[in-house]
């Protein structure tokens, strides 16, 4: 049975839409891991290109695949690394940490009061980061995820759709110490 040229347009349409998909896909995993395969050691400077870098990726992540899925990505390979400590967290508008890959002991807990060791309130950092209010990238001095250690941090964070939620990516010098 022949196939009409309209039906064989659509078909052709199809497969092209989803080879573009793919290669968007593709092309976002090489550069998280180009991302991850860099090691900015204790440079400042890089760190916060890599924080601002890691938050661009996130959002197109999560753009592409949805919030549920990108969530459960950034817990593994290629989205978590040791160096530099480079995740992604939540808090809420509010200060209810709701996600966190780097401190996953803190989500559920309200860290609005929460400071870091020289008494920076964090939570309130990511909502002036998030609503464009404060920095756009922010300085922690937070024990390093991996090591413990007292390590400078560096954070951007924004907004997600039901503007109740914030997505941080955050990244610490890399503890050598």
């Amino acid at each position: 049975m022949p196939v009409s040229a309209p039906l064989r347009v659509v078909f052709l349409l199809s497969v092209l839409v989803t080879l573009a998909v793919s290669a968007k896909d593709t092309s976002a995993a090489e550069t998280i891991e180009d991302l991850y395969a860099r090691d900015s050691q204790v440079d400042l400077e890089d760190l916060q290109k890599d924080v601002v870098r890691l938050a661009t990726l996130a959002r197109r992540h999560i753009d592409a695949v949805g919030l549920a899925e990108a969530l459960t990505d950034f817990r593994q390979k290629p989205w978590k690394r040791k160096a530099n400590g480079l995740h992604v967290w939540g808090v809420t508008v509010s200060g209810m940490s709701w996600y966190d890959v780097g401190h996953p002991d803190l989500v559920g807990i309200d860290v609005s009061n929460i400071t870091d060791i020289e008494g920076r309130y964090w939570a309130r950092l990511a909502r002036e980061s998030a609503d464009g209010s404060g920095a756009k990238v922010f300085s922690l001095l937070f024990p390093h995820p991996e090591t413990g250690l007292s390590a400078r941090g560096l954070h951007t964070c924004f907004l997600l759709k039901d503007g109740q939620r914030i997505l941080c990516a955050g990244g610490f010098e890399d503890a050598t110490r």
